[in-house]
């Protein structure tokens, strides 16, 4: 009998079948410490420190849990913020402003694909779910740590090449890299974080879009101010970007540890406090074990080709909009007199509502219950509206275009909560990780495809992709909806099934969750909305 299958042979002799909906999980203490010493022990990160909780009757109060939460925002959650402001770097954006495209002697077309070869299969869609497995088999900060160094080479390198074939290797590499951070800090905000916070740090983190789009802004703001360059200004962005990129490697490898067990600012009290308040979600912590029959509960999910089709049309915008904001924006105020530094600059402001949009609807879903689908369906229909203007509205309104523009920001407020949906509702360790694979197996599509609705004889209005963005949210909005229905109805037949879940079908439930259990199999589980 292999190790993954002791722990499930002594679930069923314990009167617990996997799948079963019509048994209780009522486990004997001296059967679960023999799972923890026979078999899946090793790969169920936290379990000692759930065991031991659960033995003493443990449980976390309101202030130790902000108590846990402020020491993880103070030394986990800020390299998360800053891995993800480093990987989202409109940098082809800024250096198609400084010439780069003319000086590489690249078409319209060819542009197009350099700027979705980040995302193109043999990138960031190859590198998806490798990417993933590594964070699930070895330490994350060492992971992280070393794929940050190798993109941090990769952009430092890009001012060498000097044709077509040189600058799409270089893309396909960095997006083959590139790809372990948003998925990546997917996972890893459930294994740091309670249920109800986990939304609002996700958009935290995912608003460094923002910030990085601001900080980009008036970066190559800056740069374009360099009396006598020694070199092209579009070399710049790449070279101080790839020197960043290479000291925070260090960082990584250096303070961020894999889980809360190995949290050295956490005291041994703490980090059993720390595994408790993620378990209490009933979908464990982190398991190192691949399990098959999680790959087929997620192929066989709804939510799975929910978030796929979402993702895809939400993600033809972005692929519009991160390469090419500046000069859609230099459409939209053609005439108005603004130099293309100042386009920059309106870019970042920008940038700014995107943060402004993730960050009040993180906190929103954080502070009250349920409330994650309505505000996916809120930004979405402000994008919506958005794109409607900027493809209908007259070409002399360039003010409320522009002014319409800023609103598609909100696109990232639909996205982010996706993220959330995962990391608050898949149970099973390898179907959360296969499922987010999947999810960004659809960015990567959708970032491929969004350029090249961008048709260079459409200028300045460009107005297949303003109709391409307006269909494509319509079908995410419609996705989103359809996600929220069905995980409401699931919650009402196990309800009506089962009952609500008492303090001690909790107690189960996490018990459940932290044996690597998927959510189909854990009957007490009930998805949050």
């Amino acid at each position: 009998m292999s190790a993954l299958d002791k722990p499930v042979s002594l679930l069923k002799d314990s009167g617990f079948e996997i799948g079963s909906e019509d048994k209780e999980l009522d486990l004997d203490p001296e059967e679960v410490a023999q799972v923890g010493e026979k078999g899946d022990d090793d790969a169920n990160v936290g379990w000692h420190e759930f065991s031991v909780a659960k033995e003493s009757g443990l449980r976390v109060t309101p202030e130790q849990s902000r108590r846990i939460a402020r020491k993880i925002d103070l030394f986990i959650l800020p390299m998360l913020c800053f891995c993800q402001g480093l990987s989202y770097r409109k940098l082809l954006n800024y250096a198609n402003l400084y010439g780069m495209k003319t000086a590489l002697h690249l078409s319209g077309d060819q542009f197009n694909w350099f700027a979705s070869s980040e995302y193109y299969a043999l990138g960031y869609l190859v590198g998806n779910y490798p990417d993933g497995w590594l964070l699930q088999h070895y330490p994350a900060g060492k992971v992280l740590s070393i794929m940050a160094f190798l993109w941090g080479i990769i952009i430092i390198t890009t001012p060498a090449c000097t044709n077509f074939a040189g600058t799409m290797i270089n893309r396909l590499f960095l997006g083959l890299v590139e790809a372990v951070v948003t998925p990546g800090m997917t996972i890893l905000t459930s294994i740091w974080y309670a249920q109800n916070e986990v939304p609002f740090r996700t958009l935290i983190w995912c608003s460094f879009n923002g910030w990085a789009g601001i900080v980009g802004g008036f970066l190559a703001y800056g740069i374009g101010h360099i009396g006598s360059p020694q070199i092209d200004l579009w070399k710049y962005i790449f070279l101080i970007l790839g020197a960043v990129s290479l000291v925070f490697s260090v960082v990584l490898w250096s303070f961020f540890p894999d889980s809360p067990v190995e949290a050295r600012f956490l005291t041994q009290e703490e980090k059993v406090l720390a595994v408790k308040r993620v378990a209490e979600a009933k979908l464990g912590v982190k398991n190192k074990m691949f399990k098959w029959y999680q790959v087929r509960h997620a192929l066989e999910d709804p939510k799975t080709w929910l978030l796929l089709v979402a993702t895809i049309s939400g993600q033809i915008p972005n692929g519009i909009v991160t390469n090419f904001s500046s000069i859609i924006i230099k459409a939209s105020v053609h005439g108005m007199g603004f130099t293309t530094l100042q386009t920059t600059l309106l870019d970042a402001a920008s940038s700014s509502g995107q943060i402004v949009s993730v960050l009040v609807s993180g906190y929103i879903c954080m502070r009250f219950r349920n409330l994650r689908v309505i505000t996916m369906t809120l930004g979405n229909l402000t994008c919506i509206v958005a794109a409607a203007c900027l493809t209908y509205l007259p070409e002399e309104q360039r003010s409320n275009r522009l002014v319409a523009y800023c609103f598609t920001s909100f696109q990232s407020v639909g996205f982010s909560l996706s993220l959330v949906m995962i990391s608050n509702n898949i149970g099973g360790f390898t179907k959360k990780t296969f499922t987010t694979a999947v999810t960004f197996t659809g960015y990567c599509i959708g970032n491929i495809i969004g350029p090249h609705f961008l048709i260079d004889s459409e200028a300045p209005r460009y107005r297949t992709g303003t109709t391409a963005m307006l269909i494509s949210y319509v079908i995410k909005t419609v996705c989103h909806l359809a996600l929220g229905a069905y995980m409401l109805r699931s919650n009402i037949k196990r309800d009506r099934e089962y009952g609500k879940v008492t303090a001690q079908d909790q107690l189960e439930g996490e018990e459940a969750g932290m044996r690597d259990l998927t959510e189909f199999e854990n009957r007490y589980h009930r998805y949050v909305l």
